[in-house]
């Protein structure tokens, strides 16, 4: 959906629905309501675009309507509150408004104050409340790789005190810290410290969401391996080059190891596909996914000729941040005929909605464990976006706000609604330390052992059996993209969804 299908919608509400921000005054000048004019106007932007775009407007209706912008003190609460819920709880867990859309927008695209590591944190003791956090995965070039972490290590203090269930959370939110270093022991199911501290600065960087990437050659055949973690824009052209490399290799099946890849914007998951799906289908612009939006966008859409299907295409226009980009995959897709796909809990959104596409086209074979099952798509929209004229006050607000379900070319959304089932369930260990790409990390080895790579030893006894039934996982910090398939507004190109 582009910017001028955007600005035009909020102006036929603003003419025939009375809704247009407008200045507001009493007979003496002054300001005529309780709530400060910054609350004021973004309740109004807030129940118009709900109005609008929301995929569940007509449930959440009587909500809507008790939304009184002269008298509501909470713009962002009342949103989390009257998302589509029913009496088990929320079934829209994603929609929210920020009063700062700059910085959502950067930490969305891999941008952001960070130690650049992915962790997972155990509680390893009842009674001392003692905790484990493992790495996961560390971003380049980071103040993690800087200090050598790597996938496997176990941070077992922060500043001198162990880590408890009482700060673990800092791991992710203090700007700095130091950490004792430990490891797992298979042999005796132990965790030891081996003596190293470290200290870290975090600072705001960008994280490449290409982890890994590596080709192995067994049984006269090539096999690619793609570790990725986030779907953002300015990946896209390492993308490219990885798929024309992949090519150029002769790669016929990938692995595809998505599972602690989150989400990110359609218009990445779009040029991936043109990569991975069959050249035929490609060439031909067969339908790559469709939108199903609520009753009155659909009627609006319909009127404007906007199509709610995606096709497989080779071209592409985008903004990103000042720039605007223009990249092909005309000569970058690889020809697979199998995609293994690795996925976990941490799979989610543009991750689920990628796999699901390709599924009518082309064998993909899903290990590990099952998803986490965001089946909507979500628009980042900024208040200066939705209006012509927008008042300063809430110029850097916005709303990230769920507009439609998306379905394959079959019709059928095989996340939805817990997620994707694995058709090997293989559970993910980082504490063994294999690292992401090598060919005895437990997933990887299940795709390749499945690809027809002939291992000289059977997988060791701690690899059939799972080491997260002995401890307790904590919940942690997701990164922001996580459980978001972003539609931007965007003021170039075709309307994409």
């Amino acid at each position: 959906m582009n910017k001028k299908l955007v600005s035009g919608l909020l102006s036929f509400v603003t003419l025939f629905g009375g809704m247009g921000l407008t200045s507001c005054s009493d007979e003496d000048g002054g300001w005529p309501y309780s709530v400060s004019e910054e609350t004021y106007y973004a309740n109004r932007f807030g129940k118009d675009v709900m109005n609008m775009y929301y995929l569940w407007n007509a449930e959440i209706a009587d909500d809507l309507a008790g939304w009184d912008a002269e008298t509501n003190t909470d713009p962002i609460g009342t949103v989390d509150r009257i998302r589509y819920h029913d009496s088990n709880g929320y079934i829209d867990k994603w929609t929210m408004m920020t009063d700062d859309m700059s910085s959502f927008v950067s930490s969305v695209g891999g941008v952001s104050t960070t130690f650049g590591w992915s962790l997972t944190v155990y509680l390893v003791n009842q009674e001392t409340k003692q905790c484990a956090a493992v790495v996961n995965f560390v971003h380049d070039d980071t103040p993690a790789a800087r200090a050598g972490l790597k996938r496997g290590d176990i941070l077992l203090s922060i500043d001198g005190q162990p880590l408890t269930t009482d700060n673990y959370l800092n791991l992710y939110y203090n700007t700095s810290l130091s950490t004792s270093l430990g490891r797992y022991n298979a042999a005796d199911n132990t965790i030891y410290d081996v003596g190293k501290t470290v200290e870290l600065t975090a600072v705001n960087m960008y994280e490449d969401p290409v982890l890994c990437d590596s080709v192995y050659e067994f049984n006269g055949k090539k096999v690619g391996y793609l570790a990725y973690s986030a779907f953002d824009l300015t990946s896209i052209s390492k993308l490219i080059a990885v798929c024309k490399d992949f090519k150029a290799a002769g790669v016929r099946e990938l692995v595809l190891d998505l599972r602690y890849n989150g989400g990110g914007y359609v218009l990445t998951e779009n040029v991936l596909a043109s990569m991975l799906a069959p050249q035929q289908a490609v060439a031909s612009g067969q339908v790559f996914e469709r939108e199903v939006y609520n009753n009155y966008l659909t009627e609006y859409l319909q009127k404007q000729g906007a199509s709610m299907e995606t096709c497989f295409a080779t071209d592409y226009t985008y903004q990103n941040g000042d720039e605007v980009m223009n990249v092909s995959t005309q000569d970058a897709n690889i020809g697979l005929e199998k995609i293994y796909a690795l996925i976990g809990t941490g799979s989610a959104s543009a991750s689920e909605a990628l796999l699901g596409g390709l599924m009518p086209y082309m064998d993909v074979r899903l290990i590990g464990e099952q998803s986490s099952g965001k089946y909507c798509t979500g628009m980042m929209l900024a208040a200066e976006d939705a209006y012509n004229e927008v008042p300063e006050a809430i110029r850097n607000w916005g709303l990230y706000v769920m507009i439609s379900i998306y379905q394959n070319a079959a019709g059928e959304t095989p996340c939805m609604p817990d997620g994707l089932r694995p058709d090997v369930g293989v559970d993910d260990e980082p504490m063994l330390a294999y690292a992401l790409g090598d060919v005895n990390e437990p997933l990887l080895r299940q795709a390749l052992t499945e690809a027809g790579r002939a291992y000289d030893d059977a997988p060791s006894a701690v690899q059939t059996r799972s080491l997260t039934s002995r401890y307790v996982q904590l919940p942690g910090v997701q990164k922001p993209v996580f459980g978001k398939r972003i539609q931007q507004p965007v003021s170039v190109g075709p309307v994409v969804r």
